[in-house]
């Protein structure tokens, strides 16, 4: 399993970091450009959605991203430190609202779709194809990415 997390402070000018995240994940699993959207849409709107109307735009709270890749799957969970919404009446109006489409975006591009923590943290899969399929390989990668960069939390195990 490989593990890495981005905090951003609250504030939409610190957006682009989320992108250069996502670059690095596909650089470092060989996931071609193609799938760049399909990634980076969910991830965009629940990091805007937590930005905006979790943590109101208050540069104090963080939103985090928790990224995994277990069994040959994308997990993104994404966690804000306001106090949640009514998720599931949202979810049946998001597609007739155009301020509620990021979640009917969600709801499309990405599997197992969870809410949790009365709505402030959401979970999803991504299922994309990326190069290094075999353990051997991406333990090797993670390793290396390991040495590299002391900021990103990495926990290796193989399965």
């Amino acid at each position: 399993m490989f593990y890495s997390q981005l905090i951003l402070q609250s504030d939409l000018s610190k957006i682009g970091e989320v992108d250069a995240f996502l670059e690095g994940i596909m650089q470092d699993f060989g996931i071609k450009e193609d799938f760049f959207g399909v990634m980076s849409v969910p991830l965009m709107e629940c990091v805007k959605n937590g930005i905006v109307h979790g943590n109101k735009m208050d540069e104090n709270k963080k939103v985090t991203i928790d990224f995994q890749i277990k069994e040959s799957r994308l997990s993104f969970t994404v966690t804000d430190e306001g106090q949640g919404f009514d998720y599931e009446n949202v979810l049946k109006i998001c597609d007739n609202d155009t301020e509620k489409r990021g979640l009917f975006l969600l709801s499309q591009l990405a599997e197992d779709v969870t809410f949790l923590k009365n709505g402030s943290q959401v979970s999803y899969k991504v299922d994309v194809p990326f190069l290094f399929n075999s353990p051997i390989n991406r333990m090797a990668i993670l390793q290396q990415k390991a040495k590299k960069e002391e900021k990103v939390q990495v926990k290796l195990q193989c399965f």
